[in-house]
């Protein structure tokens, strides 16, 4: 128990401060006036190749950030918690595959901010994996990811954010990344449980006679 407890204060720690990183930005940015969206990611432009990294650090406003930090959180602590160090290699493989993929298919005169489409990377993630691997710990926090964040779904629509600063291209990259690496990853993570099974040891030999068989001096 304590170990497990150790385990989940850890994952706390960890999404905790990986959360705070885009916040710390932000508050320097509005603080300094740095003007820092000018380096989010502008598709199909080498110049803008650097965005991949800066991009989920990077938010129009505090109400953009406000409203991808819970899902951030939840998601980066059930990485850790669920695939313990592993969970660095995976972030490592999220992050900038998702922030490609958005520089690929992002329209080229338009610059994209935010950590939503690491978000989603995440989500597909721990959705899939859950699926594919069929651990109850893993299976009950995807069962979470889906029923908070179901409504992801409709966030591959272009056609329901016209007009809008929206990056449905971002989304739509972050669900690819995830599911691809939740096939990659499939063997990392808990374990399946393993149950107790009969082994030569625990079976009755079929030589041995049953009590109620054995004579009644025997039986005394």
């Amino acid at each position: 128990m304590d170990k497990e407890k150790k385990e989940t204060r850890h994952a706390a720690m960890l999404a905790l401060l990986l959360t705070s990183l885009p916040w710390i930005v932000h508050l320097a940015n509005g603080f300094f006036t740095l003007r820092l969206q000018r380096f989010g990611l502008y598709p199909t432009d080498w110049k803008g190749l650097a965005g991949i990294l800066t991009l989920p650090f990077l938010h129009e406003g505090a109400d953009h950030l406000i409203s991808n930090t819970p899902s951030l959180f939840l998601l980066i602590f059930g990485l850790f918690l669920l695939f313990g160090k592993t969970g660095w290699r995976i972030l490592a493989c999220l992050y900038p595959v998702s922030g490609l993929l958005t520089w690929c298919m992002g329209q080229s005169d338009s610059v994209h901010i935010g950590a939503s489409g690491l978000a989603y990377a995440l989500a597909a993630f721990h959705f899939t994996s859950g699926i594919i691997k069929k651990v109850p710990r893993q299976m009950a926090f995807a069962l979470l990811v889906a029923f908070l964040y179901g409504g992801f779904v409709w966030a591959f629509f272009p056609t329901l954010y016209k007009n809008t600063s929206i990056s449905w291209e971002g989304h739509l990259s972050g669900l690819l990344t995830g599911l691809a690496f939740a096939f990659y990853f499939r063997r990392a993570g808990p374990e399946p449980p393993v149950y107790p099974s009969l082994t030569d040891e625990d079976e009755t030999p079929e030589d041995e006679n049953p009590y109620w068989l054995l004579p009644d001096e025997e039986k005394e």
